[in-house]
């Protein structure tokens, strides 16, 4: 089997979404996906039609023991009609850092690049002709084979979808978060520092319980302890104490969000002061009460910076206020123009598709 990368347009076109039709992601027509072959190498790097991707067998590691790693990415329409993704060599590191975790083979840099570029090439009909538009890439790491029990992986598929993104607005709409007795998102030496589907899949029941009242995500708190802040959601959560910018500290429990970090660097780079440490959720409810917490922001993938407006604990409500404070509008408008092409990409963060040189994270 090859391991020269094969693009083959689909011959069965699907039909666009109208603008503003669509309240939820939408498949373009192609996908990106390749599998191992001897020695762990991969082989056979395919775009083609989405549905041209392989299955996995009925014994796949995948389903019988978890072995699943997943990453979300975004291609961008700059000012000038071109597009831009989003820091994938830093995605693509951390998906690494996943099959680590679950003994999955790596993926190449130079190979998920090239391929994904091809990707993006075909599908950008897909993306709206307005700078900010997103195309959301979803690359799955998923272990196969024909045993029923866990063990390293050799046999394993990948592949990376792309998706019409939620309209912008409704994406950057502020979220509200409340503590839940009973359920505990990470421990120290557990996945909570990387992306891995059962991790994703153990979050859906309390973020039902936390969406019948009426909150938008868990505020998940320490395993040990119950005392510090992780995160919300699945998003980092950054706070402003006294004028300070606060994150909680990546201990191997919090994902090291890849927006999380573009923040950090963009403060400090502007000269904001940076925090990095164990938040304990009693201080910030303190400090929304006596003002010392003024603001407090989420960031993700998929929403870049989100304002936080409230946080449930034991049955009370802690409000921030209805509306984006100014630390908060500031990184969030600046990632946005960092997206768009408005603002100088100082590190380097935006990768045009027609760009053939390696990344390297």
């Amino acid at each position: 089997m090859s391991n020269e990368l094969v693009v083959t347009p689909t011959s069965t076109p699907r039909p666009r979404p109208e603008a503003g039709s669509s309240t939820g992601a939408i498949l373009t027509d192609h996908a990106f996906f390749m599998r191992t072959g001897k020695r762990r190498s991969w082989q056979g790097l395919t775009v083609a039609d989405r549905d041209a991707i392989p299955a996995l067998r009925p014994t796949a590691a995948a389903v019988h023991g978890g072995q699943v790693v997943i990453e979300g990415f975004t291609a961008h329409r700059m000012a000038d009609g071109t597009v831009s993704v989003f820091r994938p060599d830093s995605h693509i590191k951390r998906l690494n850092n996943g099959a680590r975790r679950l003994a999955l083979p790596q993926v190449d840099f130079d190979r998920v690049w090239s391929s994904v570029r091809a990707l993006v090439e075909l599908d950008r009909g897909w993306l709206p002709e307005e700078p900010g538009a997103t195309l959301d890439l979803r690359a799955v790491l998923a272990a196969d084979g024909t045993g029923l029990s866990a063990a390293p992986a050799d046999d394993c598929l990948f592949y990376v979808l792309a998706s019409v993104a939620a309209p912008a607005a409704a994406a950057g709409s502020p979220v509200r978060a409340m503590t839940l007795d009973g359920y505990v998102r990470a421990w120290p030496g557990g996945t909570g520092d990387v992306n891995v589907a059962g991790t994703v899949a153990a979050g859906i029941v309390p973020g039902e319980i936390a969406a019948n009242y009426g909150y938008d995500h868990v505020l998940w708190l320490d395993g040990p302890q119950g005392r510090f802040v992780q995160q919300i959601g699945r998003l980092n959560v950054f706070f402003v104490i006294d004028g300070v910018l606060t994150t909680p500290a990546l201990d191997r429990t919090v994902l090291p969000g890849i927006t999380r970090d573009s923040v950090v660097k963009l403060a400090r780079d502007s000269g904001t002061r940076v925090v990095e440490r164990q938040v304990e959720l009693a201080e910030v409810l303190k400090g929304i009460a006596d003002g010392t917490v003024g603001e407090c922001f989420a960031t993700g993938t998929g929403v870049g910076v989100v304002p936080v407006t409230a946080l449930g604990h034991e049955g009370e409500e802690h409000r921030l206020g209805e509306a984006a404070g100014p630390v908060t509008t500031r990184f969030r408008d600046l990632l946005s123009s960092v997206h768009r092409g408005g603002a100088v990409d100082r590190f380097g963060w935006m990768r045009r598709v027609t760009e053939v040189a390696p990344v390297h994270a």
